[in-house]
């Protein structure tokens, strides 16, 4: 996998990726491709107007479209509710050719562990990743623990002592449960179904701990302390903020931005989807607005996308084996 990193001029990128494509003679399927898309492709969201999942996909639509990767336009749907099924029916109900995609993130991935929708990964067949962004475990800033290796002391020495807030089934308490089963600790939870619920159950000391996108958490700033990120590196902003890899527990969210076609769409025009997908995520205007929200601009192709996805749902499914 080849991504763009900082620091890292565009023309060393595409000097990469041009040493990384096979050389031979070209096939059937670029030809295929020619004549895709054939009409606009319908982008169903599975959330309202105006969140992250949503506003990646009505920028990278425009980027593709402005710069003519693709012939046809990206034309964006908001299908909520349902925790995802309804999106997903929208997009059986359509053209499988290509035509009709889904713009999600590993939210899918806790329906699916948790049953909440009648499908699957084997419904999908992946486009690719463009970017992400991952959590911080913060506590409150009075609080007395400095470290994540002197919350884990704690809570190893005297189990469920210390409150978390979650909703239950959501990405904080599946993120908190991953770590939790991972470094052998248990805590007791107090329900908080948003990001303003957490924090002010943090604030108001009704809870010791609590997960936040962290955009979430630089935009707070006052009042909390950040003792581990759940990306596989530390982020820029959060530069003394270590990260649960590398203090020993093999524990990531990146909640990648993750383009899915149906099972059945040909795999060149998938390819067609991805390379223009591939070059939006990789614009400068594109780059910078993830840096500016707190997001990493990154390419990971289909197949390892879906690799990692399935990774990642085997871990979800043995948290939500324990889910009453």
């Amino acid at each position: 996998m080849i991504r763009f990193s900082r620091g890292m001029t565009l023309a060393a990128w595409v000097g990469a990726l041009a040493l990384a494509l096979p050389v031979g003679p070209i096939g059937l399927a670029p030809v295929a491709a020619q004549d895709f898309p054939s009409k606009p492709i319908e982008v169903i969201v599975p959330f309202k107007p105006g969140g992250r999942t949503d506003v990646v996909a009505r920028l990278m639509g425009e980027k593709i479209q402005q710069q003519g990767w693709l012939s046809q336009p990206m034309a964006v749907v908001n299908a909520d509710g349902g925790a995802g099924a309804n999106a997903v029916s929208r997009m059986q109900r359509g053209d499988d050719a290509g035509h009709t995609i889904m713009h999600w993130h590993h939210q899918s991935l806790i329906a699916m562990a948790m049953e909440l929708g009648d499908f699957d990964l084997d419904d999908f067949k992946s486009i690719g990743y463009t970017g992400g962004g991952s959590p911080v475990w913060v506590v409150s800033a009075d609080s007395d623990f400095q470290t994540m290796e002197d919350l884990i002391a704690h809570l190893k020495a005297d189990p469920r002592s210390l409150v978390e807030a979650v909703g239950i089934g959501t990405i904080p308490h599946f993120v908190g449960a991953m770590l939790a089963s991972e470094a052998g600790f248990e805590t007791r939870y107090v329900t908080a179904n948003s990001g303003a619920d957490r924090l002010r159950l943090i604030l108001g000391g009704n809870a010791d701990i609590a997960l936040f996108a962290a955009s979430e958490y630089l935009a707070q700033g006052d009042g909390l302390r950040p003792l581990v990120y759940f990306g596989r590196e530390r982020l820029p902003d959060l530069p003394d903020v270590p990260t649960a890899l590398e203090l020993g527990y093999d524990v990531s969210w990146a909640n990648p931005n993750w383009w899915l076609a149906p099972a059945s769409t040909p795999d060149e025009n998938v390819a067609a989807l991805a390379a223009a997908l591939e070059q939006a995520i990789m614009d400068p205007e594109i780059i910078e607005y993830f840096e500016n929200n707190t997001l990493q601009p990154y390419w990971t192709p289909g197949p390892e996308a879906m690799e990692d996805a399935r990774k990642q749902l085997d871990a979800l499914k043995a948290i939500a084996a324990t889910i009453n």
